[in-house]
C-alpha cells in the first residue's frame, strides 16, 4: 500500500512539474444542422504564414470540446477536419491569457442526386485512446437487425447462436450499458440483446484494456453499448415489420419528441419466433484403469416457440446550462413453449452391464421478464471547470419454467419414468455511484469515483416423479431439489490522473474493488457459505498523436476474474445421466495485460489500425468436463466442475481497415491472429494446450441508382482449443438489399443469411477419460431469408434517435 501511494504521489508531482505555461485556445465543435457536439474532430492550429508550422493538434472529446494549450501570441489558422464534413479554416489572433472560440459549426458534405440528397457519414470505426468505437448509427448494414447483429460487427466481438458474447475468444467480458455495468445475469443479458433493436444503438465501445475508470472484473475487457444522444427540437415517428424464413415476425414502432429543454423517446416491439435445432452426439467413457466403461450415441430434435415484447423509454432534461437530468426505463417480458425428442443408445461394460436404449420426450413452458430503470444527474461548476455526477439504477429479471418429461426403455420397463419439473428464478440489483472530475491544471485532470451495489439471486428447482402403481400421484425427487438464495454486495473506488504534454498524453489510475457473497441453501444448510474478495488494480495508458494523423497507444492493466457464488458451493446438482458440483477451493484468476497499437486516419480513404496484445494469467479457471463412478447412478458418469487450470498466456494481433468513398461505398476488413498457451495439472499429470487461431470479417456496402443499397459480408473463424475441447471452424457469407422510396418515407430490405449454408457448429473432446464429439445445426445458424418494411414520418435527421432504450451517461453525455 505504501509503495502504491508513493507511486501515485510521484506521478502527480512529475506531471505537475512538467506542465507548461502559455495561452489556451479552446472551443466546442458542433453539427451545423442538429447543433449536437461532434466528437473525434481533428483540430489543428498552424501559423498564418507561408510556412504554416503546426503549433498544436487535438481531437475533440464526446462533448465536442477541444483545448490547445501553451500557445504563444500571434496570428494562426484553426483547421477542423472530420471525415464526412467540409473542412473548416478559421483565422485566429491569439493574445492575452486564453481564447474561447465558442461553438464552431461544421457542415456535412452532400451531393444532390435529383430529388435525393445523400449526406456523407462519419467513419464507422474510430479510435479514442483506450476505446475502439463502432458507430452503429452510421452503419446501414445492421439498422434492420438487433443488438446481436450490431455486436457481431464490432472488432473482436462474437455472438454465438445462443447469444453468448466473447471478445477475442474470451467469454469473461463485462457488458456495460451507457457507461454503467449492466448488472444483468447471463439469461437476462441474452434477452436484452435479442430484443434491443440495432437502430437504437448510437455506438459500441470495445475496450480491450480498460483503465481504472472501468471495472477490473474479467480478463476479456469491456463492451460498452451507448444508446442515445440528445435530439433537436421536433418529433419523429416510424413503424415497420421484419419477417424471416426461420420463421420470425417482428412488428415495431418508435416515437421521438424534443424541444429546447426536453427530449423523450419510446420504442416498442413484439417478436414471434420459431427455432429448431438438431444435435448428433457421441461419447466414450473410460475408468481410471483405462477400461471402456460405456459408449453412448444420442440424437436430439428440438422445436421452440418464442413470444417476446420490448418497451424502451428514455428522457433527458437540460435544466439549465450547468445542470442536466437523464432518466431511462426498459422492459422485455416474454414467454416460450418447446418440445424435444431425444433418442439415445447406451452400452454399459463395467457396471450394470447391458444395452440401454430409450426415448425421452419433453415439453416445456416458461414465462420470463426483465426490466431496468435509472436516473443520472450532472452538475458543472461554471467558473472552475469541475464536474460532479450522481447516478442510481436498478435491474430485475425473473423466469418461471414448467416441463414434463417421459422416458421409455423398450427392454427395461421398470426404468421408465414420468416426471413434472418446475424452476423459478428471480434476481434484482440496485447500484448507485458518484463521479467527480477535478481539472488541477490547464493540461491535466483528476477523476475520482465510488459506487456501491447490492444484488440478490433466488433459485428454486424441483422435480416430481410419478409414483409407480398410481395415475396422478407424484413424489418429490429429493436428489434434484434446490432452493437457494445468494446475496452479493460490491463496493468500488477509483482514481485516475491524466495529463497532456503537447500531443502526448499519460493516464494513470488505481482501482479498489470489494466483493461479498452470502450463499444460503434452504434444503441443504451444510452447503451454505460466505466468501469475500478484495484487490487493488493499477492501470497506465500512454497515447501520442502526430500532425500526420497517426495515433499510437501503449497500455498496461491488471485485471481479475472472481468466481461466481454458485461456482464455490459444495452443493451437487444431479441431471438424469450426469452431475455438476462447485469448487470451494477456487481462487481468483489475475491477468496482467499489455497492449500496443497504431492507427491512422487517411483523408478521402478511411482508417487503418494494427493492435498487438499480450495477456498473462495466473490461476486461470475453466469448466472441467470429466468422468467418475457415482454411487447414486451406480456407474461411471460424466460430471463438470470449475477448476483453476493453471497459468496461461494469450497473445495476438488485430488488423482493422476501413475504406469509405464518400457516402456511396464502404469496405471494412477485420482480421486477427491469436496464439494461446495453457498449462495445467490434471490427475497428477501436467498437460499443455497450444492453439494458433485466426479469423476475419469482410464487409461491403454500396448505394446504387439513388435508392438501392447493397451489402455483403464474409466471416471465417478457425478451430479453437480450450481445456480438453476443440471447437470446429465456422464460416459463412451473408448478403442483402435495401430500397429507399419516396424520399425515404418507405424502406424495404431483403437479407440472406449464410447464403451457401456452410455454417456448421461442432466440438470434440480429447480428455483421456472422456472422448466425445457433437455437431449442431439450427434454423438460425443455417441459411434463411429476412424481409422488412419501414414507414417514416417527421424529420429524417431524427431517425437515428428513434427507438432508444437507454440514456447516455458519463462520457456519452451531451454537454452544454
Amino acid at each position: 500500500m505504501r509503495k502504491i501511494a508513493l507511486l501515485v504521489l510521484w506521478m502527480f508531482s512529475v506531471v505537475t512539474m512538467l506542465a507548461q505555461n502559455g495561452i489556451e485556445v479552446r472551443g466546442v465543435v458542433v453539427d451545423s444542422l442538429s447543433g449536437e457536439p461532434l466528437p473525434y474532430v481533428r483540430v489543428g492550429l498552424v501559423t498564418n504564414d507561408s510556412l504554416q508550422r503546426i503549433v498544436g493538434v487535438e481531437f475533440t472529446g464526446d462533448n465536442g470540446l477541444f483545448a490547445i494549450r501553451s500557445v504563444v501570441e500571434g496570428d494562426y489558422v484553426l483547421n477542423l477536419f472530420l471525415m464526412g464534413y467540409d473542412m473548416q479554416r478559421i483565422p485566429v489572433i491569439v493574445k492575452g491569457e486564453s481564447l474561447d472560440m465558442g461553438k464552431l459549426a461544421m457542415k456535412k458534405q452532400s451531393q444532390s442526386l435529383e430529388a435525393v440528397t445523400v449526406a456523407a457519414q462519419k467513419p464507422v470505426y474510430m479510435f479514442d485512446g483506450e476505446k475502439t468505437l463502432y458507430n452503429v448509427s452510421e452503419d446501414p448494414m445492421v439498422q434492420s437487425g438487433t443488438a446481436s447483429d450490431a455486436l457481431q460487427n464490432a472488432p473482436g466481438v462474437e455472438v454465438d447462436v445462443e447469444g453468448n458474447v466473447t471478445l477475442r475468444g474470451v467469454s469473461s467480458v463485462e457488458i456495460w450499458i451507457n457507461n454503467k455495468p449492466s448488472n444483468m445475469n447471463t439469461e437476462a443479458l441474452k434477452n436484452f440483446i435479442k430484443e434491443l433493436p440495432a437502430g437504437s444503438i448510437d455506438k459500441i465501445e470495445v475496450i480491450t484494456n480498460p483503465s481504472a475508470r472501468y471495472s477490473a472484473k474479467g480478463k476479456g475487457g469491456v463492451i460498452n453499448i451507448v444508446t442515445n444522444t440528445k435530439v433537436k427540437k421536433n418529433n419523429f415517428f416510424s413503424f415497420g415489420c421484419t419477417a424471416t424464413t426461420t420463421p420470425n415476425l417482428t412488428p415495431w414502432l418508435s416515437y421521438v419528441w424534443a424541444n429546447d429543454k426536453w427530449s423523450l423517446s419510446v420504442y416498442c416491439s413484439y417478436t414471434y419466433m420459431v427455432s429448431r435445432y438438431s444435435l448428433d452426439a457421441s461419447d466414450t467413457k473410460f475408468s481410471e484403469e483405462g477400461d471402456t466403461a460405456s459408449c453412448v450415441s444420442n440424437k436430439q430434435f428440438y422445436k421452440g416457440k418464442h413470444h417476446g415484447t420490448g418497451l424502451f423509454f428514455n428522457g433527458s432534461c437540460q435544466i439549465d446550462s450547468l445542470n442536466s437530468l437523464y432518466m431511462w426505463f426498459g422492459a422485455y417480458p416474454g414467454w416460450n413453449s418447446s418440445s424435444n425428442i431425444s433418442i439415445e443408445s447406451r452400452r454399459e461394460y463395467l457396471n450394470l452391464a447391458g444395452q440401454y436404449d430409450y426415448v425421452t420426450s419433453s415439453k416445456g413452458w416458461d414465462w420470463h421478464g426483465g426490466g431496468y430503470a435509472g436516473l443520472w444527474f450532472t452538475h458543472q461548476f461554471n467558473d472552475q471547470g469541475h464536474e460532479l455526477s450522481a447516478n442510481m439504477s436498478g435491474n430485475l429479471y425473473t423466469n418461471n419454467n414448467r416441463s414434463t418429461d417421459m422416458r421409455v426403455f423398450p427392454l427395461y420397463e421398470w426404468l421408465n419414468f414420468d416426471r413434472q419439473s418446475q424452476s423459478k428464478y428471480l434476481s434484482y440489483s440496485l447500484d448507485a455511484g458518484l463521479d467527480y472530475t477535478i481539472p488541477y491544471h490547464a493540461n491535466g485532470e483528476i477523476s475520482v469515483g465510488t459506487s456501491a451495489s447490492y444484488a440478490s439471486y433466488n433459485e428454486l428447482r424441483r422435480q416430481d416423479t410419478l409414483i409407480r402403481g398410481t395415475e396422478a400421484d407424484y413424489g418429490l425427487d429429493s436428489m434434484r431439489y434446490k432452493d437457494a438464495v445468494t446475496d452479493q454486495v460490491g463496493w468500488d473506488v477509483y482514481v485516475t490522473l491524466q495529463h497532456r504534454f503537447g500531443r502526448f498524453t499519460i493516464k494513470g489510475g488505481l482501482r479498489s474493488e470489494y466483493l461479498y457473497y452470502n450463499r444460503r441453501y434452504v434444503n441443504s444448510p451444510k452447503d451454505n457459505g460466505i466468501t469475500s474478495y478484495w484487490g487493488l488494480y493499477p492501470s497506465l495508458h500512454l497515447t501520442y498523436s502526430t500532425a500526420a494523423m497517426d495515433n499510437f497507444k501503449l497500455s498496461y492493466t491488471r485485471r481479475v476474474s472472481n468466481p461466481d457464488a454458485e461456482e464455490l458451493t459444495t452443493f451437487v446438482e444431479y441431471d438424469d445421466d450426469a452431475f455438476s458440483v462447485g469448487n470451494p477451493a477456487l481462487r481468483p484468476a489475475y491477468t496482467n495485460a499489455v497492449e500496443a497499437g497504431w492507427t491512422r486516419f487517411i483523408p478521402k480513404f478511411g482508417n487503418i489500425g494494427i493492435t498487438a496484445y499480450f495477456n498473462n494469467t495466473k490461476d486461470e479457471y475453466n469448466s472441467l468436463l470429466d468422468v467418475a463412478y457415482d454411487p447414486y447412478f451406480g456407474r461411471v458418469v460424466s460430471f463438470s466442475m470449475p477448476v483453476n487450470a493453471g497459468k496461461s498466456l494469450n497473445t495476438g494481433a488485430e488488423l482493422n481497415v476501413s475504406y469509405q468513398l464518400k457516402a456511396f461505398m464502404s469496405i471494412r476488413f477485420y482480421a486477427t491472429l491469436q496464439y494461446m498457451q495453457s498449462q495445467f495439472e490434471y490427475r497428477d499429470e501436467v498437460y499443455k494446450v497450444q492453439n494458433l487461431g485466426y479469423q476475419f470479417r469482410l464487409n461491403f456496402w454500396a448505394k446504387l441508382w439513388k435508392v438501392l443499397e447493397i451489402n455483403a459480408s464474409a466471416v471465417y473463424r478457425s478451430k479453437t482449443k480450450t481445456l480438453f475441447s476443440t471447437a470446429l471452424p465456422t464460416y459463412a457469407i451473408h448478403g442483402g438489399l435495401r430500397v429507399e422510396l419516396w424520399k425515404r418515407l418507405l424502406s424495404l430490405h431483403l437479407n440472406v443469411n449464410n447464403i451457401f449454408n456452410w455454417n456448421k457448429n461442432g466440438e470434440t473432446s480429447d480428455n483421456p477419460y472422456l472422448s466425445s464429439a457433437y455437431s449442431y445445426t439450427s434454423s438460425w445458424s443455417g441459411r434463411y431469408i429476412s424481409l422488412g418494411i419501414t414507414f417514416r414520418f417527421g424529420k429524417m435527421e431524427l431517425e437515428s434517435q428513434a427507438a432508444r432504450g437507454n440514456v447516455p451517461t458519463g462520457d456519452g453525455m451531451p454537454k452544454p
